[in-house]
């Protein structure tokens, strides 16, 4: 194969490991080199250029950041032994074991281990699942094993374009999925960002493209308010006698942005970012002195400030956050850290070898990335067996965002973003988890499956006769959302005796009927529905948790759901273009638009109830409703949603709910309803003895679906000090006859 088409991609390689490499290390790295070369031979890419340019890359990546020569030769050889058929044997008589080991790694796995395929071909996802799995037990031995592989993913989307759409997609989803994540764990933040923009590109091209123009948009048009600060700053600073190494505007990623205004509901083109500027002082004292100079040159925002020197993330990132409000009024945030804490921030793991002989790759970070190799292992040693579980466990539990909480006793505790005192239970012991009955978070009791936060202080109580619940497997209920504990927890179940499991599964299926108001329903009639012979063969389903009540009492309900009276939920509205508009919440309201902010979807909405009965849409943001303090018109409004196109309906249903009374116990429920977006139509409660702590509630909601019902009656059950809850016939609780019914309001 002649190098002439790629001779400038040959000379920067050549130049590069001639920069940091001894000879004998450039004469492994030149041998690797040729071989590859011949192996691959006139070999193309789908792009139609040589496939022999995607291992260079790869390797002068490597070389960038001064990896050693064993990295850099497997990058080289990485694709041979997949694509060209060389055997791993071959590589390490040729090239050592280290080498061997290295492509061994990042290579696909085309058989899987006797007894983990059970003698079956697997299928392209228990293959990929498989792969994983194995570049996760080689990145614990060997984190240059997964330094390579990032590196071909990186390539692998610089160059995706000439791949068919499905197979990009694919490829990007993955990227996001664990590539980016491992990057971000491993603080490689250049990496991180390039893979998330990339696979953003791909799966959400216009919104990529519109974040990226309003970003460099937005760059441009801050660069005289960064000026101004930045002189400002500098002037305080030395004004103190102390010296910034460097003050510099930083913008934000693109997937970022992408994901606040996600979660925020707002339009791409809605990219109104604060100016972000980083300090770099020479050192960490000079971090917390500059802090308080700038605090007092502009005025800091509460509850804006984060000490990751002190309290270091868990990607190697450290660094000072800070919010201030200039004088002109705008709001800017201050990142401080020092020239070695930025380096590092930007490259992470790559320090050890980039930075190899000085300071900057301490025994702290070492230590570090042995702790969170050591985490992985633990979660992939969860079940060996079960690729899936052991993949997924280190991928969700390990590699997204983190929080910090802390035992009774102070100890800390990292757990996934999201996780619940059942995760934080599971975490410490799985008896501790499988006998949990009440959480107290910062001393205050809470439901099992109230997401946690960080700096949370959690105490579980136990009782040893307590076991697992089914619901705690359910995704929709959040009690678990962690792969190990739910691994634990399955497991409790899975290994029931049969007789045990029949017994069990018998009694969830009574209570589940008596939730939905059916106590008399025929076992035999619901266990042909799920298309069992006889009710045992359901009970035993039910009590290995191999079928899930939630599963269970939603099939059950939708067997009448369709025969139910239906109630609109959605109105519509046109605007003066003709365009038809759904809006929720509105109550049947005749409904038109505000002529003065002529709202349009993604904008934040309220309606104005006026005398004759209609209701005018308007932006929140509208000066025409300003209510000078008149709680007249402030009672005519109510907030609204922009719908789906399409008519949503719901039924009706009477709950009985009987609690020991408790304070905010009603505000609970209420805040519950409204979290998933049901609304409360009647609620009513009475006292069966006066002077008792008993209280009934009785309320009617406005439901959409058996799904959404079944996630109400379930997670109102959990809030504490709840005895019970069910579906009744009709709204005088004196008398109850125990039947579902949907009914259409007066």
């Amino acid at each position: 194969m002649s190098l002439d088409n790629i001779a400038p991609e040959v000379e920067v390689f050549r130049t590069q490991i001639n920069s940091y490499l001894n000879e004998v290390d450039r004469l492994q790295v030149m041998k690797a080199f040729e071989f590859a070369r011949l192996e691959h031979g006139n070999q193309r890419r789908k792009s139609g250029e040589l496939f022999f340019t995607h291992p260079l890359s790869v390797a002068t990546y490597l070389a960038n950041y001064r990896l050693d020569a064993d990295a850099v030769s497997a990058a080289l050889l990485h694709d041979i032994a997949e694509d060209r058929g060389v055997s791993i044997e071959e590589i390490a008589s040729l090239f050592g074991s280290d080498v061997a080991k290295l492509v061994d790694g990042v290579t696909k796995l085309k058989e899987v281990m006797a007894g983990v395929a059970h003698g079956r071909q697997l299928s392209p996802e228990e293959l990929r699942q498989a792969t994983l799995q194995k570049l996760l037990r080689a990145m614990t031995v060997d984190v240059r094993t997964v330094i390579i592989k990032l590196f071909d993913r990186l390539h692998n989307m610089r160059t995706i374009h000439a791949l068919a759409a499905p197979r990009q997609q694919a490829k990007a989803q993955e990227s996001m999925e664990v590539f980016a994540p491992i990057a971000n764990r491993l603080g490689m933040w250049v990496v991180k960002s390039e893979l998330e923009a990339r696979s953003l590109e791909v799966l959400k091209p216009e919104a990529y493209r519109t974040i990226n123009t309003e970003l460099k948009r937005l760059t441009k048009a801050q660069k005289p308010f960064f000026n101004q600060v930045k002189s400002q700053i500098t002037d305080c600073l030395m004004s103190s006698g102390l010296a910034p190494t460097e003050i510099k505007m930083s913008p934000e990623n693109v997937y970022t942005v992408y994901t606040d205004l996600l979660k925020q509901g707002k339009s791409y083109r809605d990219v109104d970012r604060v100016l972000r500027v980083t300090i770099l002082m020479n050192d960490w004292i000079d971090c917390y002195t500059a802090l308080g100079y700038v605090h007092k040159l502009w005025r800091a925002q509460p509850d804006h400030f984060d000490d990751y020197i002190s309290v270091q993330r868990e990607n190697l990132y450290q660094s000072l956050h800070t919010t201030l409000v200039h004088d002109n009024g705008q709001s800017l945030k201050i990142r401080l850290r020092t020239v070695a804490m930025d380096q590092v921030a930007q490259i992470g793991v790559l320090a050890r070898w980039y930075y190899q002989g000085t300071e900057l790759w301490s025994r702290a970070l070492a230590d570090r990335l042995d702790s969170f190799f050591e985490t992985i292992s633990e979660s992939m040693a969860l079940e060996p067996q079960n690729v899936e579980i052991s993949v997924q466990s280190a991928v969700k539990d390990v590699l997204g965002e983190q929080i910090r909480v802390f035992t009774k006793d102070g100890d800390e505790l990292i757990l996934a973003q999201g996780a619940t005192p059942l995760d934080f239970a599971y975490r410490i012991h799985t008896n501790l988890g499988n006998q949990s009955t009440t959480a107290f978070i910062n001393d205050v009791s809470r439901p099992l499956n109230t997401p946690l936060k960080n700096g949370d202080r959690v105490r579980i109580l136990r009782n040893a006769r307590s076991q697992p619940k089914r619901i705690w497997l359910d995704e929709d209920l959040g009690y678990i959302t962690t792969v190990s504990a739910r691994a634990a927890a399955s497991r409790w179940f899975r290994r029931l005796s049969e007789d045990e499991a029949i017994r069990q599964g018998k009694g969830i299926l009574e209570h589940e009927l008596i939730m939905l108001g059916m106590p008399h329903m025929s076992h035999d009639s619901i266990a042909a529905l799920f298309g069992y012979k006889v009710a045992s063969a359901l009970y035993s389903q039910l009590g290995r948790a191999d079928l899930l009540p939630a599963e269970l009492a939603t099939r059950i309900l939708s067997e009448s759901w369709a025969e139910a009276l239906c109630l609109p939920l959605d109105s519509f509205v046109r605007a003066s273009d003709g365009t038809l508009y759904t809006i929720t919440n509105a109550d049947n309201h005749r409904l038109h638009l505000c002529g003065a902010c002529d709202p349009r979807p993604h904008e934040n909405i309220l309606g104005y109830v006026r005398k004759d009965g209609s209701m005018t849409v308007h932006s929140d943001t509208c000066h025409t409703l300003s209510t000078n303090g008149r709680s007249d018109l402030r009672q005519r409004m109510r907030r609204l949603g922009w719908g789906e196109a399409g008519m949503r309906e719901a039924r009706r249903v009477s709950l009985q709910v009987d609690v020991f009374d408790r304070p905010g116990l009603l505000n609970e429920i209420a805040f519950l309803t409204q979290e998933k977006g049901v609304n409360i139509a009647d609620i009513c409660t009475s006292r069966p003895q006066k002077g008792k702590k008993e209280l009934m509630i009785a309320m009617d909601l406005d439901v959409t679906s058996p799904r959404e019902m079944v996630s109400i009656l379930h997670q109102i059950e959990a809030l504490v000090n709840v005895k019970g809850i069910r579906c009744v016939s009709n709204k005088n609780q004196d008398s109850v006859k125990l039947s579902p019914i949907f009914y259409k309001p007066e």
